[in-house]
């Protein structure tokens, strides 16, 4: 519980100003304390913490490189928070996107969790709207489609990592339904 309280605390400080950013994390989180049953107590506390800092990169004062994944791991790494920093770098198939913009070295500079746990992270992130909302996967993606025009960065990048978020979503999905809960996307 100790890690969650420090996330929220950080996130409350530095994102809480950012209107609907903030409401989005706080919908992220919600999800993440729901999708949590499929984890024991540890992993879970992980889960909702990575939540609440996923998008802490947006936060001005932490804006180093413009893409928040980076910015936002590389203040988790500074706090001594690698695995946060590591779950927050990767989240919703972050390295498209890096590549793109060029970032990808820099971004590899943190190694990748591949788990369960950071499956679930991306699963909370896309299915949950820009303003904090349940939403389903696909309506998720149909947003961020509708947002951006064909030749912006993040419309190419979500439109490359589809395949994984995919298979990121399907994973999650299979373990909640595993534990008797029903995927709630």
């Amino acid at each position: 519980m100790e890690i969650q309280k420090w996330a929220e605390e950080q996130a409350t400080l530095l994102l809480a100003s950012l209107g609907n950013r903030w409401l989005h994390v706080q919908g992220v989180v919600e999800r993440a304390k729901w999708v949590g049953a499929i984890f024991n107590e540890e992993d879970r506390n992980l889960l909702i913490a990575a939540a609440y800092l996923h998008d802490i990169g947006y936060a001005p004062p932490l804006q180093k490189t413009g893409f928040h994944p980076l910015d936002g791991a590389c203040y988790l790494y500074n706090c001594n928070q690698d695995r946060l920093a590591s779950l927050v770098a990767y989240h919703s198939e972050s390295t498209f996107e890096a590549e793109l913009r060029g970032l990808l070295p820099e971004l590899e500079r943190i190694p990748r969790e591949h788990s369960l746990i950071a499956d679930a992270l991306t699963y909370c992130d896309m299915t949950t709207s820009g303003d904090g909302k349940q939403v389903s996967f696909k309506e998720r993606l149909d947003d961020i489609f509708n947002r951006y025009d064909h030749s912006h960065i993040v419309y190419k990048a979500i439109k490359s990592a589809t395949p994984a978020l995919t298979l990121d979503i399907e994973h999650t999905e299979q373990a909640l339904n595993q534990k008797g809960l029903i995927a709630k996307s």
